[in-house]
């Protein structure tokens, strides 16, 4: 198919003439300047996104070669797309190698962890020196007042593929629970919403101390959070849909059997579900990554800015939510859901205490000024550093 008033373009093959290049001596690389595009930038003031795919069949090249069309397992029929992969580093399986899960015990991955408990098992992160973040409904189940299930233990940097040696199913240890906090709207079944989709499914947890006296937090580090979509962005470039770029992580049991941690990466929307203030995104994550955390400005080092760089407005690695329900269906739609931090009906207020604003604030607060063991509060502790 040909664009109206199209002009076909003559590709031309340049041969190298002069082989004796290949053999001049190495440049100093670090002294070399960059290449930029030297045509003048057109305006994008007033740019906005494309509202179709455009005239052509998409397809893409792969090493058993061609694949045109739509497949409806490579996004589901949620219609936003995302891309997904293992958190692994060396072999595909764990058996006679030790490299397997080395990528899963570098920061920012290592503060992610699996969760288990009588119940089964969750994903969850650590949020500040000695506290987790996971679902509320990997505490307990919804309306269920005091009974809360129980065995709570963390697997930080977790990697239990086939063949797994203990010391990568648990390199930094298997941690208990010192304490938790989960919303009284979840505990007593009045939270906003409507069956799965809560204003306030997330919860947060003390980490004890281990046998050397040690807080989880010194030795794999924490990434931070943050409340009231932080990152997040609306302008006529977005569609004027509210978005922000999103890295999700956790064990679904649908890949690899929950065995190693899980990447997503793609654009998260906030919308709004039965009244319940909900972030959401295209994912293939199953049960199992329910309590993972949803991560604006993932990244594991920051680089060093030249030339009057500046990273911009709102660049902090934090989380925002974390994962609550989705799609049961492993091919379609394929779609996932968070309660997002932030203030919210159960949670108005824009303090609580030191914390900041919202439900994940107001959890925190409680968490923090409880008594903890050996005498004073979690906060004055250490815990909540």
């Amino acid at each position: 198919m040909l664009l109206p008033d199209a002009v076909q373009a003559n590709d031309e093959f340049v041969v190298n003439t002069n082989l004796t290049d290949l053999r001049l001596p190495a440049p100093d690389l670090l002294t070399l300047k960059p290449v930029v595009n030297p045509l003048f930038a057109p305006d994008t003031s007033t740019l906005t996104p494309s509202s179709g795919s455009g005239p052509f069949a998409a397809g893409v090249m792969t090493a058993k070669g061609r694949v045109t069309g739509f497949d409806s397992r490579a996004y589901g029929t949620f219609g936003i797309p995302y891309t997904t992969t293992r958190v692994q580093d060396g072999e595909q399986s764990a058996a006679g190698t030790t490299t397997a899960n080395y990528l899963s015990t570098t920061y920012p991955y290592r503060a992610i962890g699996k969760l288990t408990f009588s119940a089964g098992y969750c994903t969850a992160s650590l949020i500040r020196r000695s506290v987790l973040v996971t679902a509320a409904h990997c505490i307990q189940t919804f309306g269920s007042g005091s009974n809360l299930f129980t065995n709570f233990q963390y697997y930080p940097g977790h990697y239990g593929a086939s063949g797994a040696t203990n010391a990568q199913i648990a390199p930094y240890g298997i941690w208990t629970w010192a304490g938790l906090v989960r919303p009284s709207s979840w505990a007593n079944g009045t939270d906003t919403g409507s069956g799965s989709a809560r204003n306030n499914d997330l919860a947060v947890i003390a980490v004890a101390k281990n046998s050397a006296n040690q807080f989880i937090g010194d030795i794999t580090g924490y990434l931070n959070y943050s409340w009231n979509n932080y990152s997040f962005v609306s302008s006529a470039k977005t569609g004027n849909l509210n978005t922000a770029a999103v890295t999700t992580l956790g064990y679904p049991q649908l890949s690899d059997g929950g065995a190693i941690l899980q990447r997503s990466d793609g654009p998260t929307y906030t919308t709004v579900v039965s009244g319940a203030s909900q972030l959401w995104q295209g994912s293939d994550f199953t049960g199992g990554a329910s309590g993972g955390p949803w991560v604006v400005n993932f990244r594991s080092r920051e680089a060093a800015l030249t030339g009057g760089a500046v990273v911009g407005t709102a660049p902090v690695i934090s989380v925002v939510g974390v994962t609550s329900w989705g799609s049961a269906d492993p091919n379609a739609p394929k779609d996932n859901y968070a309660s997002q931090f932030g203030q919210n009906t159960q949670y108005p207020n824009a303090s609580y205490g030191t914390y900041g604003s919202g439900n994940i604030a107001s959890l925190l607060n409680t968490l923090c000024t409880s008594a903890a063991p050996g005498g004073g509060t979690y906060a004055s502790q250490g815990y909540c550093n």
